[in-house]
């Protein structure tokens, strides 16, 4: 008696099949890692811009409102845009008093203290704004600020803190 022969192997059927399967894996993996790749970016640079924000924005509230009021001058560094530096006299622990004035330079924002030569407060700068929100009170001072961090493909991510509004105590 003549036993029939196990069949051992695949058919050309199922290889045609895999090799389909597997291109179309092959053909969407590089665009599912590409947008992995730009949602990652995305993230690190608005949890970065976020850190930035709110630090500078502490160090400058922190910095007014030690200030004299009336020693308060809002203006510009030369090109730069209007309303990004301020300047004023704060009481120092000793009793004695100091110039300070933080400003924008590019996009960076500067820090000097009697007018020596700036330390940098933060990086990725776009835009920051000092204004009076009212006329009459010259106690509060806005702060708008912008910032901008490069993602991917020349994008950018900017986040804008809209306003604060920080109240000088002197």
């Amino acid at each position: 008696m003549v036993t029939p022969r196990s069949r051992k192997g695949y058919s050309l059927m199922e290889l045609m099949l895999v090799v389909a399967i597997l291109g179309v894996i092959v053909s969407a993996a590089p665009r599912m890692f590409t947008g992995i790749y730009r949602f990652t970016r995305m993230i690190t640079a608005k949890a970065e811009i976020q850190k930035n924000a709110r630090g500078t924005l502490s160090n400058i509230n922190r910095g007014l409102r030690q200030a004299q009021a009336s020693s308060i001058l809002v203006d510009q560094v030369s090109g730069q845009p209007p309303h990004s530096r301020i300047t004023f006299t704060r009481y120092k622990t000793d009793g004695s008093t100091e110039v300070v004035s933080y400003y924008q330079s590019g996009k960076k924002l500067y820090m000097s203290t009697n007018l020596a030569a700036g330390k940098k407060v933060c990086d990725d700068l776009r835009y920051i704004a000092f204004t009076y929100p009212k006329s009459d009170d010259s106690y509060i001072v806005s702060i708008s600020v912008t910032f901008e961090k490069a993602t991917y493909e020349g994008a950018a991510k900017a986040l804008q803190m809209a306003v604060e509004k920080v109240r000088v105590m002197n």
